[in-house]
This record gives structure tokens, C-alpha cells and sequence, in this order.
């Protein structure tokens, strides 16, 4: 594990969105697990303005994403794809026949999952993937519990996640759904390169948390990626500030 500390969430996004690049520059054709949500908006505007610069060439470049909402279709502005075409997809060049995503509005999910695990088995495995962390330490949507499951599979969220999430559907009747797809564990432990992103105090206790015992605890999934043989922490000063000294002393970037 390392540290990268950053000065704010700004520098988080750029220094994340650069080491991006530096790795599609060696792997042009890398397979990136997408991430959605608000902690990665920034790394978002941050590659399409190094493509748009000339600094980027996405037109190799596979993607899988990472999760999304049993339900919803790709054109429902809640569901993660659209916003991977807001934010993404839709500002660079990349070819659209290397995009993936959970097919969520499927009758069948389970099959959906056992489809996209062996697609992502077919494409050689998850080049990087990156995530924060839910307050509850869940990564993706693999929420705490008695076990983890290894591939994509339909996961019944917390309640404390879709209390999380409850803004981003405030104008949507039925709220937050109750269930999503998600990528599991293993697929997230044999990314080659694996980044958690976090900003602010609040994250900074969950890392306090990560590094204040080496326990692996399926109720703090986050807690796995003790395992992960090649995983960075890119954090902001605010985040930085929770964390043990000693901790952070160690596991920072020389």
C-alpha cells in the first residue's frame, strides 16, 4: 500500500487523472473499471481536458464499469452509464464497442452478472480500478456482511447507502432502488493497479479506521485491499489529517 497526499480534492483529480494517462500511455489498450459518483467527477473533467490538450489518446482504451442500479436503463439520467457518458464517454475518443456495463434492466440479472464476470475474465482481468470509500467501508457496492462474494453479482444495498445516495434521486418517486449490480471482490483484487480516492475528514476516519489494525473484515470491506499487492491511496491534506502519524509516515510517498 502507499500514500499520495494531495493539497485538496482539485489536486486529488489531477494527480489521479494524470497517473490515468501515464498508465494508458504504456498499455494503450488497458482495461479501466469506471467508477462513478461524486469523488471521481473531478478526474473526469481532468482526462477529457488532457485529451482535449492532446496530452490523451482514449481510442484504445476498454472499459468495465464498476457498478449500477438494478432497473434502470441506459438512458435514465440516475443510471451510472449515463453518467459515464455525461461526465466521460461522450468527450473523447474513445470507440464505444470497448465500452461495458451491467445490462440493469434485464429480466435475468443473475445471468446478466455471470455474462460480465466472463467478460471481464475474457478481456485479460481489470488493468486499474478505482474507488472510494462508502461511509459504511464498502467499496463498489459490496456492502459490509458475514462474507464477500468474488464475481459481479445483484446486491441488496444497506440502507445506510441508499440514505447515501437519497440526493441524487431526490426528484425520482421511488427513491434510491433497493437493489444494484456490482463487481466483487475478486475481480477488484486482481486489478493490476488498484486507487482509492478520498477527500475530506469524514474519509479520513474510515482510513484511520483501515490503518489502525490489520483485521480483514468483510463488515469493513475497504479492509481487503490490505491484501491488493499493488494499491495507492490518493488523498487529500483534510483526509491526510485523520490518519495515525505513524501510519502515514510509513505508508507515504518517498
Amino acid at each position: 500500500m502507499k500514500i499520495v497526499v494531495c493539497k485538496d480534492y482539485d489536486d486529488v483529480s489531477r494527480v489521479m487523472a494524470e497517473k490515468v494517462v501515464e498508465q494508458i500511455r504504456k498499455k494503450p489498450n488497458l482495461v479501466f473499471c469506471l467508477p462513478a459518483g461524486n469523488s471521481p467527477i473531478g478526474m473526469y473533467k481532468y482526462l477529457v481536458q488532457m485529451y482535449k490538450e492532446g496530452k490523451a489518446d482514449f481510442s484504445q482504451l476498454r472499459t468495465f464499469d464498476m457498478d449500477e442500479y438494478a432497473g434502470l436503463t441506459p438512458d435514465d439520467s440516475h443510471s451510472f452509464i449515463y453518467f459515464m457518458h455525461q461526465h466521460f464517454l461522450d468527450h473523447v475518443n474513445i470507440n464505444m464497442d470497448n465500452v461495458r456495463y451491467p445490462k440493469a434492466d434485464v429480466a435475468d440479472l443473475d445471468a446478466e452478472c455471470k455474462q460480465y464476470a466472463q467478460e471481464i475474465i475474457d478481456a485479460g482481468g481489470l488493468d486499474i480500478a478505482i474507488t472510494s470509500i462508502g461511509d459504511d467501508g464498502h467499496i463498489a457496492f459490496n456492502e459490509p456482511g458475514e462474507y464477500l462474494l468474488p464475481r459481479t453479482h445483484v446486491v441488496k444495498m444497506d440502507e445506510a447507502t441508499r440514505q447515501q445516495n437519497a440526493k441524487a434521486f431526490a426528484d425520482c418517486a421511488g427513491g434510491v432502488p433497493e437493489y444494484a449490480i456490482t463487481t466483487g471482490m475478486e475481480e477488484h483484487m486482481k486489478a493490476k493497479k488498484y486507487y482509492v480516492v478520498c477527500s475530506g475528514t469524514h474519509k479520513g476516519k474510515l482510513l484511520h479506521k483501515l490503518f489502525e489494525n490489520e483485521r480483514l473484515d468483510p463488515k469493513f470491506p475497504v479492509s481487503w485491499l490490505r491484501m491488493h499487492p499493488d494499491v495507492e491511496f490518493i488523498i487529500d491534506e483534510a483526509t491526510a489529517a485523520e490518519i495515525q502519524e505513524d501510519a502515514l509516515e510509513y505508508y507515504r510517498e518517498k
